[in-house]
């Protein structure tokens, strides 16, 4: 080997420049076609499996209140908390599924009005309690008890619970309600935690923050508090949550995630750019772009059963038929997808909002002919008060409606209050001429309680007071009928035509919920959920690290 060492070096002092340029690229050609083969043939007879371990860290614009299922509705930080936490009997698959959970599987009376539920075995909860169904029942009946004053409480009412056995329940409806599995997606609550806890002192317990204990992929770690002299007294900073390894389904791959609460959008940017979070959610729309141009994190989007429209208070004897028609076609919602969302929405006509629209007339001239058979013309224009929340996105769309029905000489002036104020003193008494807000329905898009004819006052969410016969047989025969897939797209289309004939609302956009991971983040696959938490539907099946495996 030294000879063969030696004569190479001696015949290189040899060489002249140009010849030591040459071998040198040869050689290097020759490794690089090396390692190629290498890496061919290691991509063929080998793949990447995920591994255990690592941190992640995601900042949220918001600040936990109740970790606890039976409270929380509104509050995203509970429950993106909640999500991880906790496990319903169902839940949804990221494609619009229902899927089982704790639940093994379902049997559905014939007349509809019977579930009867078999339970998961050798699921415990986070300190070792094994999962029963005297955990359901307790659950449902915690909920529907006056003095806990949950937000799912309408939900359950008329529904009958029975604990067959230790792994069986059911539940007995008064009436069919073909949308009943999404009440099933509901998170469970030990019973051994809180059947000693005073019902009306429920929403004061320490216990609805401080080590939530459920059956989810990941358990409660610790959390820290702001100081005592600073602004952030009594506020909780973070929240850190353990992988579960003893979790039914497949345990975790990432083994902590922490949560960092933000204020405003602003400071969780600015946290995100000093490297204290990985992550934020929601990402807003403006800075899509720049996001883009960074490589370190990854831009993703779920699709939620959700809607944005203009709810046209239909006690207000202005809008006509001919008017609501006329400020319809002003309306270019192809322009404000585009320019105003950045094509981070699909625009829909009906409220069926995981749809696009197929109606999308646009016609400022037609609607300027309109309104003048109706007497409005540019000497004596049609003016009314625009209502929204003090939302940067929604302002920017009522910016867009304000400028598209200027054109067409309306003049229309926008009231912009806080969501808490604009809900209080103007949605729940019904005191606008038109409002622009958004509806989430659900994966069943269940329209009795925002277009029934019943749910026109408060706390009703039939927002544009809109009353028609045959729309509400609609709705009722909707909710009791099972359907396939053939029949409810025929109920969907009748309900359809019937709201695009009356227009009691103009139907604009679903956007897309936008959130940033980094790009060491892998196997997050949710496209469609029915809130922003169910992102996390999958994160079993996240990873940072991964290996080859032959």
């Amino acid at each position: 080997m030294n000879k063969i060492v030696s004569t190479v070096i001696s015949q290189w002092r040899h060489f002249t420049n140009r010849e030591k340029i040459l071998s040198i690229l040869f050689l290097s050609l020759i490794l690089w076609g090396i390692i190629s083969g290498v890496n061919l043939l290691l991509n063929k007879i080998s793949t990447r499996v995920p591994q255990e371990g690592g941190t992640l860290r995601l900042g949220l614009i918001c600040q936990p209140i109740y970790i606890n299922p039976i409270l929380a509705q509104d509050n995203n930080c509970d429950r993106d908390l909640e999500e991880l936490i906790f496990d319903g009997l169902f839940s949804i698959d990221g494609k619009g599924n229902f899927i089982p959970r704790l639940a093994d599987k379902v049997e559905i009376s014939n007349d509809n009005k019977t579930y009867t539920i078999s339970l998961k075995r050798n699921v415990f909860w986070h300190d070792g309690i094994p999962f029963k169904a005297e955990d359901v029942i307790f659950t449902i009946d915690t909920i529907l008890n006056p003095q806990t004053d949950s937000p799912w409480r309408l939900n359950w009412q008329g529904v009958v619970t029975e604990e067959i056995d230790d792994y069986t329940v059911r539940f007995n409806l008064k009436q069919p309600y073909s949308f009943f599995v999404q009440n099933l997606t509901l998170k469970i609550i030990p019973k051994h935690i809180w059947e000693n806890v005073d019902f009306k002192n429920i929403r004061s317990n320490p216990r609805n923050y401080l080590q939530p204990i459920g059956t989810g992929p990941y358990l409660f770690e610790k959390l820290n508090v702001g100081k005592l002299e600073t602004s952030a007294a009594g506020k909780i900073k973070s929240y850190s949550l353990l992988a579960n390894r003893k979790y039914f389904i497949t345990p975790p791959k990432i083994d902590r995630i922490i949560f960092n609460f933000y204020d405003n959008y602003q400071e969780a940017k600015k946290g995100l750019l000093a490297n204290e979070v990985d992550g934020i959610s929601p990402l807003d729309i403006a800075d899509i772009n720049f996001f883009k141009q960074k490589k370190n994190y990854q831009i993703k989007s779920i699709v939620l059963p959700r809607y944005y429209a203009v709810f046209w208070n239909l006690k207000k004897p202005i809008f006509s038929p001919k008017v609501k028609q006329a400020l319809a076609l002003a309306i270019n919602k192809k322009a404000l997808i585009h320019n105003v969302l950045q094509d981070q929405a699909i625009p829909i006509d009906s409220p069926f909002s995981l749809l696009p629209s197929v109606n999308n007339p646009y016609s400022p001239q037609q609607a300027i002919q309109l309104l003048a058979s109706e007497g409005y013309t540019q000497d004596k224009p049609l003016s009314f008060e625009l209502s929204l929340p003090d939302n940067p996105e929604l302002i920017a769309v009522a910016k867009f409606l304000q400028t598209s029905w200027q054109n067409i000489n309306v003049q229309v002036k926008l009231q912009i209050l806080p969501t808490s104020d604009l809900k209080k003193e103007i949605i729940d008494k019904r005191s606008y001429d038109a409002l622009l807000f958004g509806e989430i329905l659900g994966q069943k898009a269940d329209l009795f309680s925002f277009w029934h004819s019943s749910q026109i006052e408060y706390p009703g969410h039939n927002l544009s007071q809109y009353k028609n016969p045959k729309l509400d047989q609609l709705i009722e025969e909707r909710k009791q009928i099972t359907m396939d897939a053939k029949a409810e797209a025929e109920y969907q289309a009748k309900i359809k035509d019937i709201l695009n004939t009356d227009q009691p609302a103009l139907f604009l956009y679903n956007p897309f919920y936008l959130y940033l991971l980094p790009q060491k983040v892998k196997g997050n696959e949710i496209k469609i959920a029915n809130f922003p938490a169910e992102r996390f539907n999958d994160i079993q099946n996240w990873y940072i690290f991964s290996k080859r495996k032959f």
